[in-house]
């Protein structure tokens, strides 16, 4: 009886740490994610302003359809969320908190603020 406590007790240990380390690697993916959305839609914005001729265009919306295949619009990290922040006039695209107006102070999965991607 007391061998199969053992058993059970240690089963349960390496349960709990493989679901810490399974939760910790959802949280990375999401703001891998994430990383790479915010690659495209500055990519969608390149593009557009090389086809009108380094204009940028006047909001993001007007990359859907064509460069885009949804519309940009809030967006979400593991550990945070808030507004895609644009300047038209330099192309600059920043995740912003949800202020709107400044960088987003939340921390990733890594400890990096997601307002330095």
């Amino acid at each position: 009886m007391i061998e199969l406590m053992v058993v059970v007790s240690i089963l349960g240990i390496l349960l709990s740490i493989a679901s810490r380390r399974n939760a910790l690697v959802l949280e990375r993916s999401r703001d891998a994610a994430l990383m790479i959305d915010l690659a495209h839609l500055r990519n969608a914005v390149h593009q557009a302003a090389l086809e009108s001729g380094g204009v940028f265009p006047a909001t993001l919306e007007e990359l859907f359809p064509r460069f885009l295949s949804r519309k940009p619009g809030a967006w979400q990290g593991a550990r945070g969320s808030g507004v895609i922040g644009y300047d038209p006039i330099t192309g600059k695209i920043e995740l912003r908190g949800p202020d709107g107006i400044t960088p987003s102070p939340f921390l990733d999965s890594k400890g990096r603020p997601y307002g330095e991607y």
